[in-house]
């Protein structure tokens, strides 16, 4: 029995970053702030390329003071290697393409997005106190320090994208 934990150990099998992909499986649905406006968000993390990558279903209808709606859908590939660091591309209805690199822990997945040639941010995933997905958005700015633009929160749903 050790043997065999051990040999999953060693081929990356149970590594924290698999369980944090795992916990993010499925469809979520929720609210929160994005950008000073309120946020309704429906996404969906499933396993792609024959369980060596993820793809990313994003949507978010924002709603200004004003009343004014912004429709925002994004899609991201990532390619997941055996050090447990996952690569990839975010695509969005700006038409603005982002390279992404992931970092995991625990009981969290953080993004990190952007290059020279872009704008630079992170997101990160977080599984909350009752199987809640918190979701935080920052910017970084020119001198290096990170500002929150977004915060939401979303629970387990059906599918509506």
């Amino acid at each position: 029995m050790r043997r065999a934990i051990a040999l999953a150990l060693a081929l990356g099998f149970g590594s924290a970053h698999a369980d944090v992909w795992e916990s993010l499986s499925g469809r979520w649905a929720g609210e929160g702030k994005v950008s000073g406006m309120t946020a309704s968000i429906e996404l969906e993390f499933r396993s792609a390329l024959d369980g060596s990558g993820w793809h990313l279903t994003f949507y978010n209808r924002m709603q200004a003071a004003d009343g004014k709606v912004w429709p925002f859908r994004a899609e991201a590939f990532y390619l997941c290697g055996k050090d447990g660091v996952c690569r990839g591309h975010w695509y969005d209805t700006r038409g603005i393409t982002l390279p992404l690199q992931t970092a995991s822990r625990d009981d969290r997945l953080v993004v990190e997005w952007g290059d020279d040639a872009t704008e630079r941010g992170r997101t990160t995933y977080r599984i909350g106190a009752g199987g809640a997905l918190e979701i935080t958005d920052e910017v970084r700015g020119e001198k290096g320090d990170w500002s929150v633009f977004g915060h939401t929160r979303a629970v387990r749903a059906a599918s509506t994208l």
